[in-house]
C-alpha cells in the first residue's frame, strides 16, 4: 500500500506518522509527502495519520487481495485555529540540532536589518552582537563558517563590507519561503563543507494567486505567487526595497547617510509531466551605502574617569556592489520511491568599495564631580590628533556550479548521493592606506626612494581561477520504528584544485524515543496504563571540514597562501528534547551538550563584521557548551520560547612572535567569539478581551567578546567588550483576520488579512559596542574608544495579504 499526503491546497507534507491500527504497524511520509506500507491481505484496517499541527486523520481501507498494490490519497487539514496568535513549530525529532521552523513567526520579530536570519538569533547556540547585520556565529564559529542552501542551492555573501550599516538585504525573502531548517551542529552528510551550522530554505511552490506587501519607515517589501488552472506552471516573484537611514541617525557619527538596498528574485517552475518538474530560481542585487561624515562625539570610560572624544571629518564613503545569482533545476520521479534532482547555477559579485576620509580629533577628560558646575564637560584636553583613511578597493567573484543530487527510499532505509563540480574566479584589486598623526606635528618620512612611510599601505592585484569536486553519500535506516529508533550515517569528500588537498568527512547521527512503542499503544487502547513522559534522545559525531574560499587565502599584506589546508572540526553532540504539560497546555524542553576539536585552524581577527585572517593553519583549539530552550503557550493561543547557552572556544596559535621579535610560547587564549553566556527570549501576547491586539517582545542578551589592540597579535587580544543587551517591542493591530469568514465589505473581500504595527527598537537605549578605534595621546597611551551601535527608534508597519 502506498500513497501521498497533502494539505488542503495540494502542497506535500512531509515526517507524518502512520500508525495501521491494532497491527502495530507504523511507517512515515518522506521528504515529497510520499509513503509506503507493507499491510497483510485479507483484512480490515484503520490507517492513523498524525502531525504535529494538524489534525488527527482517519482512514478506513477495505480488505487488499494477496499481492495487491493500492495508492492511497490523504489530505490533511491544519489543527491551530488562526483566531488566536498561534504559530506552531516543528522539530524534526531523530534529527541532532535541526529545528524546522515556522517562516510565519519571522513577521512578527521587531527586526532592524530586515532580515529573515534575524529569528534564528533567538535560537539556541546562535548568537550575534549586531542588530544591523544578518551575521551570526554558531557555537563559537564565525560568520564564513555556516551554509546557506535556497532550494538546494548554495548562496554566497559579498566579501567587502566593513560594518553592518553596508550589508544591505540577505539573500533570503522571507514572504517567498515555505520550509526552513536549521542545525547549529552534527548534521548530515548531505550538507556541504563548512564547521558550524547549515540553514536550509525551501521557497514556495504556489497553488493559487496570493501577494503581500510589508510597508514601513525602513522599507517595503512585497511579493506574488500564483499558478495557471491546470497547476502545470507556477510563479513566484519576490521585490524588497531598504534603506536603514532612519536607524542610522542614531550613531555617534553625524553626518548624510544615503544607503539604498533593492533585489528582485523569481522562482518559475514548470511541471512537463507529473514526474519531472524544470525550475528556475534568479535573484538580482543592487547595493549602495553612501556616507558624507560630518563629526562625532564619543563619552566613554567610567563614572569616576571619563573621556570625551571629539571628531571632525572631510570627505565620503561609498560601497557599492550588485550580485547576481541564476539557478536551474530538474527534478524527476522515476517512481514513487527515487528522486533525481540535476542542478546548475552561476553566482556573480561586482564590488566596489571607495572611500577617502581625513579627520582631526580632539580627546579630553571629563568632569564627573556631581558638585560642580563643569559636570559633565571638558576639563583637560589629553590630546589631539589627525588622520587619512584611503582606498580603492574593488573585487569580482563568478562561481559556477553543476552537479546532481539523488534519493531513494524504500522500507527503512533513505538513501541519499551527490556529487558537483564547481569553477571559481576571482579578480581581487586592494589599493588602501592610512595615516595617522597622533601629536598633532608629526609627518610621513620619507624613505630611500622618496615615497612616504604610512602607518599602513596595501597594493596588491589577484587573479584566482580554481575548480572543485565534491560529494557525498548517506543512508538514514530506520533500526525499530516503533521506537523511533534512526541512525543515519553518511560520507562527504571535497577536492579544491588550488592547494590539490581531498578530504573525507565521516558523520553519524542517531536518534530514538524510549516511550513511544508504549504511548502508542495506550494512545491507541491496546492496553492500558498510563502515557509515560514523551522523549527524544539523540547524538552525532562527524568530521567536518572547511577548505578555503577566498578571504581563508588573503593575509593582511594581500599575499595568497598557496599551501593553505582545509580547516577541520570533530563534532560531538548529546542531547534529546521532552515534551510536556503545563497550565493544560504543550511545552517542548531541548538541551543538547557539546564538544568540538578544532584543528588546522587559521587564526583571524574581527572588526565590527569585516575578518581578517592571518592565511596560516597554525592553531588548534576546542568549543565546548551547552544549549537549553524551552518553547510553547506561555499565554494561551500565542507560542513564546526561551533560549539559554553556556559556551567556551578557545585556541592556540604557534609561531608567533611579540613586539620585540621574540616567539610567544603557545597557549590557550579565546577565540575571537569567545562569547561565554547568551540568552534570548522571543514573547508574544495579546489582549484578553481583544484577541487582535497583540504584543511581541524579542529580549537578546550576550556576554563580552574579546577584543585587543589591532598590532596582528592575537595573544594580545585578552580584553572583553561590554555584553550586549538588546529589548525590541512590536504591538500589532489586527485589521482583517485571515480566518474571518464574513467577506462583507470591500476591504474584506480584496485583502486576505491585514494588521498595523508599532514597533520600538532598543527599548532600554542601551549603547552597544560592536568594535572599537585606538586614539594616542601625546604621551603615547591608548585609548579604546567604543564604536556604538543604533539607539532607540520607533517604526511603523503596514502588513497587506491578497
Amino acid at each position: 500500500m502506498f500513497g501521498s499526503i497533502t494539505d488542503s491546497i495540494g502542497r506535500t507534507i512531509a515526517d507524518v506518522n502512520i500508525t495501521v491500527l491494532n497491527l502495530n504497524i507504523l511507517g512515515g511520509s518522506n521528504e515529497d509527502g510520499k509513503f509506503q506500507i507493507a499491510v497483510p491481505a485479507d483484512r480490515n484496517l484503520e490507517l492513523l495519520f498524525t502531525y504535529v499541527g494538524r489534525q488527527p486523520f482517519k482512514m478506513s481501507v477495505e480488505p487488499l487481495k494477496p499481492g495487491e498494490k493500492r495508492e492511497l490519497s490523504v489530505k490533511m487539514s491544519y489543527g491551530v485555529s488562526l483566531k488566536t496568535f498561534v504559530l506552531t513549530e516543528t522539530r524534526e525529532r531523530e534529527k541532532v540540532s535541526m529545528y524546522v521552523i515556522d517562516p510565519k513567526k519571522a513577521e512578527s520579530i521587531p527586526n532592524v536589518s530586515g532580515s529573515f536570519e534575524s529569528i534564528l538569533k533567538t535560537l539556541p547556540g546562535v548568537s550575534s552582537n549586531t542588530e544591523l547585520s544578518s551575521q551570526y556565529n554558531v557555537r563559537g564559529g564565525n560568520y564564513d563558517e555556516n551554509l546557506i542552501y535556497v532550494n538546494d542551492i548554495e548562496i554566497y555573501r559579498p566579501f567587502l563590507p566593513r560594518s553592518g550599516q553596508q550589508e544591505g538585504l540577505s539573500f533570503i525573502h522571507t514572504e517567498m519561503v515555505q520550509n526552513v531548517k536549521f542545525s547549529a551542529g552534527g548534521f548530515e552528510a548531505r550538507y556541504g563543507d563548512k564547521m558550524s551550522s547549515v540553514l536550509d530554505i525551501k521557497y514556495k511552490d504556489p497553488k493559487k494567486f496570493a501577494a503581500s506587501a510589508n510597508v514601513g519607515l525602513l522599507g517595503v517589501q512585497s511579493h506574488v505567487e500564483g499558478a495557471s488552472k491546470n497547476l502545470r506552471f507556477t510563479y513566484l516573484l519576490g521585490a524588497r526595497y531598504w534603506s536603514n537611514k532612519y536607524v542610522l541617525g542614531t550613531l555617534d557619527v553625524k553626518g548624510d547617510y544615503q544607503p539604498t538596498f533593492y533585489d528582485v528574485q523569481t522562482l518559475l517552475n514548470y511541471h512537463l509531466k507529473e514526474n519531472l518538474t524544470i525550475s528556475v530560481l534568479t535573484s538580482y542585487a543592487k547595493n549602495n551605502y553612501y556616507f558624507i561624515p560630518q563629526n562625532r562625539e564619543t563619552t566613554f570610560g567610567t563614572v569616576n574617569r571619563a573621556y570625551r572624544l571629539n571628531i571632525y571629518f572631510d570627505g565620503a564613503d561609498l560601497m557599492q556592489y550588485q550580485t547576481a545569482t541564476g539557478a536551474l533545476t530538474v527534478n524527476y520521479h522515476p517512481n514513487h520511491f527515487t528522486q533525481l534532482k540535476f542542478l546548475a547555477s552561476s553566482f556573480y559579485s561586482n564590488e566596489n568599495e571607495i572611500f577617502t576620509v581625513e579627520g582631526a580629533y580632539r580627546l579630553s577628560d571629563i568632569e564627573t564631580d556631581l558638585g560642580s558646575d563643569n559636570f559633565a564637560q571638558a576639563r583637560n584636553l589629553r590630546g589631539v590628533g589627525y588622520f587619512i583613511n584611503n582606498a580603492r578597493n574593488s573585487i569580482i567573484a563568478n562561481v559556477n556550479n553543476i552537479g546532481h543530487r539523488g534519493y531513494y527510499s524504500l522500507g527503512k532505509n533513505s538513501i541519499q548521493w551527490g556529487g558537483f563540480f564547481q569553477t571559481e574566479h576571482i579578480q581581487d584589486k586592494l589599493h588602501e592606506w592610512h595615516y595617522d598623526d597622533s601629536s598633532g606635528f608629526s609627518r610621513p618620512v620619507l624613505d630611500s626612494n622618496g615615497n612616504f612611510n604610512l602607518n599602513s599601505y596595501l597594493c596588491t592585484s589577484l587573479n584566482l581561477q580554481t575548480y572543485r569536486l565534491n560529494g557525498y553519500l548517506q543512508n538514514s535506516q530506520t533500526l525499530n520504528k516503533t521506537y523511533n529508533a534512526v541512525l543515519t550515517y553518511g560520507v562527504r569528500f571535497n577536492y579544491w584544485s588550488y592547494n590539490q588537498q581531498t578530504v573525507f568527512s565521516p558523520r553519524i547521527q542517531f536518534g530514538f524515543e524510549p516511550n513511544k512503542k508504549h504511548n502508542t499503544l495506550v494512545r491507541d487502547e491496546v492496553i492500558t496504563g498510563k502515557i509515560r513522559r514523551d522523549w527524544m534522545i539523540r547524538a552525532a559525531y562527524g568530521y567536518y571540514y572547511q577548505p578555503p574560499f577566498y578571504r581563508e587565502l588573503r593575509d593582511f599584506n594581500g599575499v595568497l597562501n598557496p599551501n593553505i589546508k582545509a580547516q577541520r572540526a570533530i563534532h560531538y553532540v548529546l542531547g534529546g528534547d521532552v515534551n510536556f504539560t503545563a497550565w493544560n497546555r504543550p511545552f517542548k524542553f531541548v538541551t543538547e551538550a557539546y564538544y568540538k576539536k578544532l584543528d588546522f585552524l587559521i587564526p583571524y581577527e574581527i572588526d565590527n563584521v569585516r575578518i581578517r585572517y592571518f592565511a596560516n593553519n597554525n592553531s588548534s583549539g576546542y568549543a565546548t557548551g551547552m544549549d537549553f530552550r524551552v518553547n510553547g503557550e506561555f499565554v494561551k493561543g500565542a507560542e513564546s520560547w526561551a533560549s539559554l547557552s553556556f559556551m567556551k572556544t578557545q585556541e592556540k596559535i604557534t609561531g608567533v612572535i611579540d613586539a620585540e621579535g621574540n616567539p610567544i610560547t603557545p597557549r590557550y587564549i579565546p577565540r575571537p567569539t569567545d562569547q561565554r553566556f547568551t540568552f534570548a527570549i522571543f514573547f508574544q501576547d495579546y489582549l484578553k478581551r481583544n484577541s487582535k491586539v497583540r504584543m511581541s517582545l524579542n529580549l537578546v542578551y550576550g556576554s563580552g567578546m574579546p577584543f585587543g589592540v589591532p598590532d596582528r597579535n592575537r595573544y594580545n587580544d585578552l580584553n572583553r567588550m561590554p555584553s550586549y543587551r538588546r529589548v525590541d517591542l512590536g504591538f500589532n493591530r489586527v485589521l482583517i483576520a485571515e480566518n474571518t469568514k464574513e467577506r462583507d465589505t470591500f476591504w474584506k473581500r480584496n485583502f486576505k488579512s491585514a494588521w498595523i504595527g508599532l514597533e520600538v527598537f532598543n527599548l532600554l537605549g542601551v549603547n552597544n559596542t560592536i568594535s572599537y578605534i585606538w586614539i594616542e595621546d601625546v604621551s603615547a597611551n591608548r585609548y579604546a574608544v567604543p564604536n556604538y551601535l543604533t539607539n532607540r527608534r520607533i517604526n511603523l508597519r503596514l502588513m497587506l495579504k491578497f
